[in-house]
């Protein structure tokens, strides 16, 4: 089941289909079983283990509380049940498995905390198709604001090109000669800018990257200052 399955799945639960609900638990029993488990740090068995009981109401309770017009449904659901079987834990007086989750922090805050860490680990792998990694990318960074400038420019442009984009990510190579037709910019300054460019570019290309992106645009949208 993909992701727009599963959000049409939680929209038809919100209009009060209970059968989608069940499809959808039914679906994640897996993942339900493999995130107790990792909680607890021990394996559980359905029928017998009350944690199990515990993170399906969690689960339930992610259902409800998803909201389908912002991030993904499967971290949300991840930090419920480690909320719930934590708050067991501690109301059985039980001790909290090494490692687990203990601070005061809402399910909100924590959920946004794993969004981002989960987007930073995919844009990584999409860095890696083109031989590049977070630490080569803040290397590449243009200490001249000017020259910084000019490369997010550039980098707009190409993001603004689904063709372009799809060349891109089709050869692994700067679609070199179409953006200096766009940008005005010589193919040498494109070439010792290469590694800043893709990687704003791949940021600034659709919203695959919600939060990344946003961080980029602010920056970009102050003109570059950092």
């Amino acid at each position: 089941m993909n992701e727009d399955n599963v959000k049409n799945l939680l929209e038809q639960v919100v209009n009060g289909n209970s059968d989608a609900r069940e499809s959808l638990i039914e679906h994640y029993r897996p993942f339900i079983l493999k995130e107790a488990s990792r909680v607890t740090r021990r394996f559980l068995e359905w029928g017998k283990d009350e944690e199990l009981s515990v993170a399906i109401l969690a689960f339930n309770e992610a259902i409800d509380a998803y909201c389908c017009n912002k991030g993904r449904f499967e971290p949300l659901a991840r930090v419920v049940i480690r909320r719930r079987l934590i708050d067991f834990f501690r109301k059985s007086k039980s001790t909290v498995p090494t490692g687990e989750l203990t601070e005061n922090v809402s399910v909100e805050e924590d959920w946004e905390q794993g969004e981002r860490e989960q987007e930073v680990i995919r844009y990584q792998n999409v860095l890696r198709f083109f031989n590049l990694d977070l630490m080569s990318v803040a290397g590449a960074q243009p200490t001249h604001m000017i020259t910084r400038k000019d490369l997010q420019a550039v980098a707009m442009a190409l993001a603004s090109r689904t063709d372009l984009m799809h060349q891109l990510f089709r050869t692994g190579k700067l679609p070199k000669n179409e953006l200096c037709r766009l940008t005005g910019k010589s193919g040498r300054v494109l070439e010792r800018g290469r590694v800043y460019v893709i990687a704003l570019a791949i940021l600034l290309a659709g919203d695959e990257f919600p939060y990344l992106k946003g961080f980029v645009e602010n920056i970009i949208g102050k003109g570059g200052e950092s």
